[in-house]
């Protein structure tokens, strides 16, 4: 057999069409739930949030803002990888939101908290709290 060439059985691992990379993808690419509740709604995201992901992140912004909702949690405890084009999309986000008179709390994981720390010294979302229980709370959830 051919040095350059895979045997049949084993999938080529840059092929996007193997069910294995057809699931890291998508795993990638699934970064947001929006569950909406009696005082607002929880935007879910998990995973990387960077210029392959981000459109999906700015329009639930969009979609959220339009709905005008009081309370907005931000959960973002589960992101493992932000780019700048997250960290943009965050804080555009953040923007449309209080525009229309949502309050936000933002539930960080280690890796966001640490580019918000590295990026924005001071507290670019006033209420950012460690767990659920914290949002719940601080936006008068319970």
């Amino acid at each position: 057999m051919d040095q350059t060439t895979q045997p049949q059985d084993q999938p080529d691992p840059q092929d996007q069409t193997t069910p294995l990379r057809a699931l890291q993808h998508q795993l990638q690419v699934d970064i947001l739930d929006v569950e909406e509740h009696e005082h607002g709604a929880v935007l879910r995201l998990s995973g990387e949030v960077d210029i392959a992901t981000v459109q999906r992140l700015v329009s639930a912004f969009v979609e959220l803002a339009d709905r005008r909702l009081t309370n907005l949690i931000i959960d973002a405890s589960l992101v493992t990888f932000m780019d700048s084009t997250g960290l943009h999309a965050l804080t555009d986000g953040k923007k449309r939101i209080h525009e229309v008179g949502s309050q936000i709390a933002l539930i960080v994981s280690p890796q966001v908290r640490r580019i918000l720390e590295l990026v924005f010294p001071e507290h670019l979302f006033a209420t950012r709290v460690d767990t659920m229980e914290q949002a719940r709370e601080a936006l008068g959830w319970d």
